[in-house]
């Protein structure tokens, strides 16, 4: 892995997506956060935690979505002290929309045949990347517990 052929075309492709992205009404990291949101609600703390993202940007970025109308907030019924942070159906349309339109602009800069070819190689690595995220959510989930208890 001397040569970081991985990182390099990851940190190009991004690039490119953040170009591709321009040219809709959605950033980047509004995507990320519909995306986060689309697996269930989550609170402004846990999407902090999972997105990498301060607090203060958080707050921000959920404010965006809210008012945009893409995301809506809910107290929450086991915990009436907090608030759940749910996608709602447009932004859910959004979200889908986003992707399509990245997709499209990443077949268009790769080429059909071998964009299907990557998709093919990059499983085994998203697998890895999506068990690795679900072990880190369960273990901040059980941490949070624990604190409460506390």
């Amino acid at each position: 892995m001397k040569d970081m052929k991985l990182l390099r075309t990851v940190l190009y492709l991004h690039h490119k997506l953040e170009r591709a992205s321009r040219s809709f009404d959605v950033s980047i990291s509004q995507y990320r956060m519909l995306y986060y949101l689309s697996h269930g609600p989550r609170r402004a703390a846990e999407l902090a935690s999972e997105s990498s993202i301060r607090k203060p940007s958080i707050t921000s970025l959920i404010n965006t979505l809210e008012s945009r109308g893409w995301i809506s907030r809910e107290g929450d019924p086991a915990d009436r002290r907090a608030i759940s942070i749910r996608i709602t159906q447009e932004g859910t349309a959004i979200m889908k929309a986003f992707e399509r339109h990245l997709q499209d602009s990443l077949v268009e800069y790769l080429g059909a045949e071998a964009a299907a070819d990557a998709e093919g190689q990059i499983e085994p690595l998203f697998e890895l990347w999506n068990d690795r995220r679900k072990l880190r959510i369960k273990q901040w989930m059980q941490a949070s517990k624990k604190d409460k208890t506390s």
